[in-house]
């Protein structure tokens, strides 16, 4: 008899939970597909359901960053105030295109377009690790860096050692490093030595068992960025490794990427987000000690601006500026991503340019190191390769650059996938680049993934066996969580 009240009260507070939960996901206003996702998991499968959504359904940053936030904020206000004081702030774009996307980071996040620039890619990560020693080679005053993945070997080696090198000489070093992503580093007796030797290495968005419980643990500093001296900036879709040893027990081949190398005033606005982000982690009041309105020279004639996203003051802005950028084509967008598992909106958007006759060209790669993920993005073509969306798979590694050329005259180069993950809940940044020489050099890279990859058929890809389909579609109902 008491075994069953027990197991009839045990039942009572398991629905109870059940309900309480249901509300929980109710209660907070999102996208429709993102509700109903979760309400299907946590009905069909309540335990893990449940779980799930208390580790990863609430973007709560934690109660001491969410201060910090708060205070950052009035200090963010003040010093995009004396940015646009500078003398290269340009008040139009140089295309009419343009000026949407302009107009639309400026009213979000008030950070101008900057001139003066000179801007050059760097689709070699070797090239770009040898450039990047050379850099801190010469650093007089700061180096701010933050990465999501941080792994010694190779040529990341004397990278680590030009930053001991600087800080030895004075140089005011940080090195931010995703708690996730960079666990292992960050574990590391030659993390620990580094410290030692007066390297400001940070542990972002520290991940635990016990703070899983008070904060999400898939918050993710998912920027790269490095700013030297308020003069010299890089900011793409690097991770700081050697692509010649990291992740090859994954069977993709070498990770391959886009970073984007800045020298003029347009690296004092990578430098301040890094510096914003010290001041969220550590306290430090990072964001102060930039010289804000130091007089700066100018390299070149390229501008740029950028746009910071995540949680916080800098919102989750990103996917209205993709989506601003897609409905500004009007010949051809072309987009590269490692992962593509779009939300509603931006799925629409590309149907809706191709249906019109704007040429789309998806190149995604052959492989990535997530199965879930690839069934997931298989579901999404079918729709596009209807509407002539022409996609294109990648086969000379795992492609991890994250692109949007619009009509071979705007780019969009930075961290961001095109996927729910990037556009609601990483930290990340996106550079905005309306310059003919810049796109024309971004498109001859472009042109070197296509050699390199081959065309989805889109009649073979429609006889593709059924338990495939069919898996693609059940993971697809989830996409909106991945």
């Amino acid at each position: 008899m008491l075994n069953t009240a027990l197991s009839d009260l045990g039942l009572v507070i398991y629905a109870l939970l059940i309900c309480l939960v249901t509300f929980q996901v109710i209660l907070k206003r999102r996208a429709v597909g993102v509700t109903l996702s979760w309400l299907l998991l946590i009905f069909v499968l309540p335990l893990f359901g449940i779980i799930c959504y208390q580790l990863f359904g609430e973007r709560y940053l934690g109660r001491l960053r969410a201060k910090r936030a708060r205070i950052m904020e009035v200090k963010y206000k003040q010093r995009i105030e004396l940015l646009s004081r500078s003398p290269h702030v340009v008040q139009h774009s140089g295309s009419a295109q343009a000026e949407p996307l302009n107009n639309l980071t400026r009213r979000l996040l008030g950070l101008p377009i900057l001139g003066g620039n000179k801007l050059q890619n760097f689709q070699d990560s070797l090239a770009t690790l040898q450039q990047l020693c050379a850099d801190i080679k010469l650093a007089q005053h700061t180096i701010y860096m933050e990465f999501y993945i941080v792994q010694p070997g190779g040529l990341v080696d004397p990278v680590l050692q030009e930053l001991q090198q600087a800080s030895e000489r004075g140089v005011k070093v940080y090195l931010l490093a995703d708690s996730v992503g960079s666990s292992q580093f960050l574990k590391s007796a030659q993390c620990k030595s580094l410290k030692k030797q007066g390297l400001n290495i940070v542990d972002a968005l520290h991940a635990n068992p016990v703070r899983m419980l008070l904060q999400r643990v898939d918050l993710r500093l998912h920027r790269k960025i490095v700013a030297i001296d308020q003069r010299i900036a890089y900011s793409g879709s690097m991770n700081l490794v050697d692509p010649r040893y990291f992740n090859q027990q994954r069977g993709v081949g070498q990770w391959v990427d886009l970073m984007l190398r800045v020298e003029g005033p347009a690296a004092l606005n990578l430098q301040a987000i890094v510096a914003y982000d010290i001041e969220m982690e550590t306290g430090d009041a990072a964001i102060e000690q930039l010289n804000l309105q130091q007089e700066q020279a100018s390299y070149g004639q390229q501008k740029m601006q950028i746009m910071p996203s995540g949680p916080g003051i800098f919102g989750d802005h990103v996917i209205q500026l993709l989506l601003c950028s897609i409905y500004a084509a009007k010949r051809q967008i072309v987009l590269t991503s490692p992962y593509f598992v779009p939300d509603e909106s931006l799925q629409i958007a590309l149907v809706t340019a191709a249906s019109r006759g704007v040429e789309v060209i998806l190149i995604l790669p052959a492989k990535n190191d997530s199965r879930l993920v690839r069934y997931a993005s298989h579901s999404f073509y079918q729709q596009l390769l209807d509407v002539g969306v022409n996609i294109f798979r990648f086969k000379g590694g795992l492609l991890h650059t994250k692109s949007l050329l619009i009509d071979q005259q705007i780019a969009l180069v930075g961290t961001v996938n095109l996927d729910m993950r990037s556009f609601w809940l990483n930290f990340e940044v996106t550079s905005i680049i309306d310059d003919p020489a810049y796109a024309e050099d971004l498109y001859r890279i472009i042109q070197d993934y296509l050699k390199q990859s081959s065309r989805i058929n889109p009649i073979a890809w429609r006889k593709r066996p059924l338990y495939r389909r069919l898996m693609e579609n059940i993971i697809h109902i989830f996409s909106p969580l991945l």
